[in-house]
Parts: structure tokens; sequence; C-alpha cells
């Protein structure tokens, strides 16, 4: 069996396909013309010659106009001679129009991508009138992809926006709640560029990481979009340190990532803490990786909801990492059958201040717990869940074949 995985929005699909591969399962990735470039494979790993051969170009963008005028006999000619597919982003409208089955869509959105019909600016010009209307045959075909043609649907539904997409499109029936593999952890290669960053790490006792994205949502577009929180944080770091013992050499690690990385830097200025703060450019993530098996704490979003690949990449290192959760512990319990790992809780300045004392003060309980994090790492979100996932595909895969003898 042949499996390919379409799109790689975040890397999740080449995660997912060097999972696959090490557990013996013939997955290919092939990429969107016009992806992210900060996300392609190369940033994610020391030894992409050894996949080079298993990663493929698709013949179409993932927009609007990449859908209107696909080229659907050159994409069936690149996707001939797999029998399993697997995609996320415009995946649903193009394998309708393919008139091909999509077995699994793996949403990189919550709201479940392009579901949603986009706010549009309406005025009297043709042009926009065009692209509404374009716009809104792309979401009813995406749809129509979805509800249709796609077998089974992979979403967490942790967060509000995933089950009421859900419940909207009304998809339970195509529902397997589970988390996506996304990070997959290489210790083969080292980067020794890194090797002055990582002898400043070492010199501190206490090392908090964050390379979340500088967004506190004060210039956001969207009205209800409250930011990643990164100003609680450096508050609270602040607050911390200005009251922590003199044993206690704390630096803030942060990245200049975001639209608000200058609002950050005068906060910092403001707060007189400088001095305890490094500045890192934009990493791929293969040296992230690295540097944070260096730090002590990982800060994802301090605004509230569930931790993206920050707190992922935390946890594959087995490290505590802090968020702004929206669930209790038997809320998250209930909705995916196992145990919370350990998170510290954090909406205000005041709760990172609270968390940065009671580490330094409790660091033995601290370090059997990020052992912890790192076993729950694997077993749900690392070789143990892609073990599930290779299971849910060949009992599809089997599913299929039978009826299709029939």
């Amino acid at each position: 069996m042949k499996v390919a995985l379409i799109g790689n929005m975040n890397n999740n699909f080449f995660s997912i396909m060097r999972y696959f591969r090490d557990l013996g399962i013939d997955a290919h990735l092939f990429i969107y013309r016009g992806e992210y470039e900060h996300f392609s494979p190369e940033k994610d790993t020391y030894n992409i010659e050894k996949y080079k051969k298993y990663i493929h170009k698709l013949s179409i963008r993932p927009s609007v106009m990449g859908l209107l005028f696909v080229n659907k006999r050159k994409i069936k000619e690149e996707l001939d001679g797999y029998d399993f597919f697997i995609g996320c982003g415009i995946a649903p409208a193009l394998f309708l129009k393919l008139k091909m089955r999509l077995d699994i869509l793996i949403p990189y959105h919550d709201n479940i991508e392009y579901t949603s019909q986009p706010k549009l600016i309406y005025n009297s010009s043709g042009y926009e009138t065009v692209k509404r209307f374009a716009q809104k045959y792309v979401v009813n075909l995406q749809i129509r992809g979805i509800k249709e043609n796609t077998s089974k649907i992979i979403l967490n539904t942790i967060q509000d926006i995933g089950k009421e997409a859900i419940e909207k499109l009304n998809l339970s029936n195509k529902l397997i709640k589970k988390y996506v593999p996304m990070v997959y952890l290489e210790k083969a290669q080292k980067n020794e560029e890194l090797n002055e960053i990582i002898e400043f790490m070492r010199q501190y006792n206490l090392v908090v990481f964050s390379h979340t994205r500088h967004s506190w949502g004060k210039k956001s577009i969207k009205e209800d979009y409250r930011g990643k929180g990164i100003d609680k944080l450096i508050v609270g770091y602040s607050q911390f340190i200005k009251k922590s013992p003199p044993d206690i050499n704390a630096i803030l690690i942060l990245f200049e990532y975001g639209e608000e990385v200058e609002d950050s830097k005068r906060l910092i200025d403001e707060l007189g803490i400088k001095e305890r703060v490094k500045w890192l450019p934009l990493m791929a993530r293969r040296d992230i990786l690295q540097l944070i098996s260096y730090a002590d704490i990982v800060v994802d979003s301090l605004s509230v909801g569930m931790w993206g690949g920050v707190g992922w990449e935390g946890l594959a290192n087995g490290k505590i990492i802090m968020q702004d959760i929206a669930q209790t512990d038997d809320e998250y319990y209930e909705e995916m059958g196992h145990k919370f790992p350990t998170v510290m809780r954090a909406e205000s300045a005041d709760d990172v201040e609270k968390h940065l004392k009671n580490f330094v003060e409790n660091r033995e309980y601290f370090s059997i717990k990020a052992k912890e994090n790192r076993d729950w790492f694997n077993r749900y979100a690392g070789i143990g869940l892609a073990k599930e996932y290779k299971k849910i595909v060949q009992e599809l895969y089997s599913k299929r074949c039978k009826e299709v003898n029939l």
C-alpha cells in the first residue's frame, strides 16, 4: 500500500510521513505549490537527503484560483499509483474535482479550513463581485468534498471552534478524535552553529523559552482575536526576577517573530529587564528543537485555548510547558479519554510569576513531571499516536478493498 499525504502546513504531514516510514508504511509527501518556505521539510530535519525521494510537488496552489484553474489530468498523473490519500487544506475540494476519494482529512485549522465563508469587502466593483462568487464557490466545493467524498476526519475537537465546525457540517459520524503527530524528534545530528547560543543558555539556572509569535492582538483585523498573550509573559517574568533570591540566575529566550516584536522590546525596556532577556532570530524547527532541550520551561500562548506547535515541541523534549487552557482536567479527560500532561496554566502576569516561583522552589518535583511529559508525548502525540494512525489507515484500506471486491 502506497500512501500519499497531500499538503504540508506546519510540516505536520512531513512528520507523519517519517513516522509512517519508520512503521513500514510506504508514505510519500505531496507539497502544494507556494506553501510557506519556513515550514518546508528542509527546515525540519538535518537529514533531508534521506527523505528527498519521498517528497514531491503537487501542481496546484492551495487557493481559490488554484482550484478554479486546476489541471486535473496533470494532478491525476502525479498521484497515479497511490492507494490511500490523506489530505489537508484544499484536499477535499480538489479530490471532489478529480473524482477521487479522499480517505482521511486532517485539518490544520480547528474550524476545518475554508468551510466558513470568509468576511469579504463588498463594493461596487465588478472584480470584487467576481471574487466574492469565486470564494463562495470554493467554500461550497470544500464542504461538498468533506461531506460527500471524504471517509474520515481526524480532529481533537478540544477547542469549541472544532466542535462547532463538526456540528455545523453534521460530521460526527466521520470524526476520529485524535491529535496530529506533528513533531518528529531527530537526535542523530546537531547544528554546530548553535553551540554559542547553547553555551549562553547553560550559564543560567532558569531558562524560560518562548518561540511563539509576538502577537498581542491589538493589531489584528479580527475583532475577537486575543493574540498570544506574550505581554503577560514579559510582565510576569519581570515581577518574578525582581523578587527572586540572588541565587536564581534566570534568562528569558524570545524570538523575533510576529507583528508586535517591537512592542515587546519596548515593554522589556520599560520594565528594565533588557539584560535578562535574550532575543534570537526566527529559526527552523530543527534548530528550535535542539535549543529547547536546554530550556527549563517552554511558554506557548497565554490566551485561552490549547497549545500549538510550541507546546508540542516542548512536550517532545520532555519539558514543562506554560499555557492558558480553556478546559479543566476533567473536561479534557472526558473529551480525549486520557490524562492531561503537566502544564502550568497561566492567564495573567501574576500566574506567570507564581509558576516561576513554584518551579525554582520545587525543582525535583518538576524534574519528575518533565520526564512524565516526555512519556505522555510519546504515547499520545508521538510514536504511540503514529501507531494508532497506522491502524486506522490499514482498517480503512482493508474495508475499501472488501467493498470494491463485493
